[in-house]
């Protein structure tokens, strides 16, 4: 069984693929969707080639240039994080209309251009045939359009360039790829993503995937953490059916080659935060055997990340039963906090324990 964690290029994620690299082999295969590009920093030069410097109070600091296209070192930086072991390289686009509400687009520019511009779609995305460790994913998805005649193509075109490519699709594409996806090799994958959907109730088309006998491997994707949720819709201290992870059991009695997920994060972008430092604190801390989340919430929303205080002894007192091998770096991050944390520190948290206990345990 494979274990596909998806990742979004926002900077925590990358903190989490980082630190939890180790984990990462063909078992385990990060799939990192790309909303921006990362840029090395370079600094204003007068006419005699010298650098540019500015006073900030007391100090003299360069002055930082604004980055080119030559500047772009996204792929790099990627490939860096894992140690250069195998990935999926997904040059995310997406719906307005599902994500539009409060999104920050200018931590998603690329994103947003991507959406918008087909030929710099299939530029970006041949450019990681460049790397032996990279997997391009051509995503297919309601709102983005391919035409067929160009799918083809790009997709052949692909896989004379590199040893594996991926076709990631909703079920919308179906139909219209089912040539395709007869033609993908032994080494490339079909990424079939239901998103918020429940995995159970997609057996037609599972069937329908399976009946093709398609050469590829087969990835059932899914997103069991609702976006439209909220923290304080979770239990105060239990675990919850809030968080559907069946998409694992699924895969496994429909003889698919693996499964994904989000790692108990949200499939979310950036949003505008109109929080103002509320909200209620949560911590979400998965366990593979139960195949479930134990939930820790302070509903009082105006705490924001000080309600953890409440929530931290809590952790600690179930650390018998959730961390028995005293190995999870969940919990060796919770017993090194300074204080609460921010809301980041959590998300951390909850994708690196995802990502470990999945890693014992695959």
């Amino acid at each position: 069984m494979i274990y596909v964690p998806m990742l979004k290029t926002r900077a925590e994620e990358l903190k989490v693929a980082k630190e939890m690299n180790f984990c990462f082999s063909d078992k385990i295969i990060p799939l990192f969707e790309i909303i921006n590009d990362i840029y090395r920093t370079t600094y204003k030069k007068d006419e005699n080639g010298e650098f540019i410097y500015e006073q900030h109070k007391t100090r003299m600091f360069k002055v930082k240039a604004e980055p080119t296209d030559d500047d772009i070192i996204t792929l790099q930086s990627i490939s860096n994080l894992v140690d250069d072991k195998l990935m999926f390289v997904d040059y995310f686009r997406f719906s307005l209309k599902k994500y539009g509400k409060n999104l920050n687009l200018s931590k998603a520019e690329l994103s947003y251009n991507l959406n918008n511009d087909l030929e710099l779609y299939k530029d970006k995305l041949f450019e990681t045939t460049k790397y032996s460790n990279m997997i391009p994913v051509i995503s297919l998805k309601p709102e983005c359009d391919f035409p067929k005649g160009q799918l083809v193509k790009f997709v052949s075109k692909l896989q004379e360039n590199t040893t594996h490519i991926a076709l990631r699709i909703t079920e919308e594409w179906i139909e219209q790829t089912k040539e395709i996806i007869q033609e993908l090799r032994k080494t490339d994958f079909l990424l079939f993503d239901v998103e918020e959907q429940n995995p159970e109730l997609k057996f037609m088309e599972i069937q329908e995937l399976l009946d093709l006998q398609a050469d590829c491997k087969m990835i059932l994707l899914n997103s069991p953490r609702k976006l439209a949720l909220r923290n304080g819709e979770y239990p105060e201290h239990a675990q919850t059916d809030l968080i559907n992870n069946c998409a694992k059991v699924v895969a496994e009695d429909s003889d698919f080659d693996g499964y994904g997920d989000y790692c108990g994060l949200k499939d979310a972008m950036p949003t505008n935060d109109g929080s103002n430092g509320t909200g209620a604190a949560l911590a979400l801390l998965y366990d593979y055997d139960q195949n479930v989340f134990y939930s820790y919430c302070n509903h009082n929303t105006s705490l924001g990340t000080a309600g953890y205080n409440t929530l931290i002894p809590l952790i600690k007192a179930d650390e018998l039963m959730l961390n028995p091998d005293k190995d999870c770096p969940g919990y060796a991050k919770i017993h090194t906090l300074p204080s609460t944390g921010n809301w980041n520190t959590w998300h951390h948290i909850n994708a690196i324990r995802y990502i470990y206990q999945t890693y014992k345990n695959i």
